[in-house]
């Protein structure tokens, strides 16, 4: 069986202190081409010396226009600060701009991601269905679980999960159907892509390398040579992100 896969957790762009070569597009693609990825949900990544979200969301649209196997992931904060647009109007543009899902990174922009910090910025999300992709280093099990109660047709999809969260991770997904979990690096529990469909079920299981911090092939074997059906990896490799990207409003 041949597997369409889309790539969620992966991007390009980005800078880390004494990183001289910024990784393109097209080194992207290149590594997609080598793996037989079809899509990618791609972000501005290394982030860490990302602190211009605005300035790098722009570059990330430009670098994905015309390249329909890239879906841009921006970065979207909310605007309770008045320094913003109100947040219907930042998830109009960004998806007037192509944007397939928005990245959450509250501890790193310095936002809470309580109701009273930011209930517009959800409510917003939620109204369109907009996919909110976040880091477990950058949002806690207590926060994606808090902001799947509060908003539950809103898809939060969860990725840098490690092999040590397991037994948080199942309990996560079985509570919060709209939970989805990307099984891109640092996800390498041994046959734990077979014990999550066994718990939960596929269809909140989501293909992800974690390129270009780790080398993809890995999550690539992981799903291939997993012991579950066809219809499971298919789901895993890209039908899922399809159904979520295609439920858009």
């Amino acid at each position: 069986m041949t597997l369409r896969l889309f790539d969620v957790q992966c991007g390009f762009g980005g800078a880390k202190p004494g990183q001289k070569v910024l990784l393109t597009a097209q080194d992207c693609l290149a590594e997609m081409d080598r793996l037989e990825i079809g899509r990618a949900l791609v972000r501005t990544v290394p982030e860490n010396l990302d602190r211009d979200a605005i300035q790098s969301n722009e570059q990330l649209f430009d670098a994905c226009r015309g390249e329909p196997r890239l879906a841009p992931c921006p970065v979207m904060f909310p605007s309770e600060a008045d320094d913003l647009p109100p947040e219907r109007e930042q998830v109009a543009a960004l998806i007037d701009s192509g944007a397939a899902a928005v990245w959450l990174r509250p501890t790193y922009d310095l936002w809470s991601p309580a109701s009273w910090a930011c209930g517009a910025l959800m409510a917003a999300l939620t109204e369109r269905r907009m996919p909110a992709f976040c880091l477990r280093r950058m949002m806690s099990f207590d926060a994606v679980a808090d902001l799947a109660a509060r908003c539950d047709t809103l898809p939060v999809i969860l990725a840098e999960v490690g092999y040590r969260d397991q037994r948080v991770l199942v309990p996560l997904l079985k509570s919060f159907s709209n939970v989805y979990v990307s099984l891109g690096s640092n996800y390498t529990v041994h046959r734990g892509i077979e014990g999550l469909v066994r718990a939960v079920g596929p269809e909140q299981l989501l293909f992800g390398t974690g390129f270009p911090d780790v080398e993809p092939m890995m999550a690539v074997a992981q799903l291939v040579y997993a012991e579950i059906g066809n219809e499971e990896k298919a789901l895993i490799a890209s039908g899922n992100l399809d159904r979520l990207l295609g439920g858009i409003q």
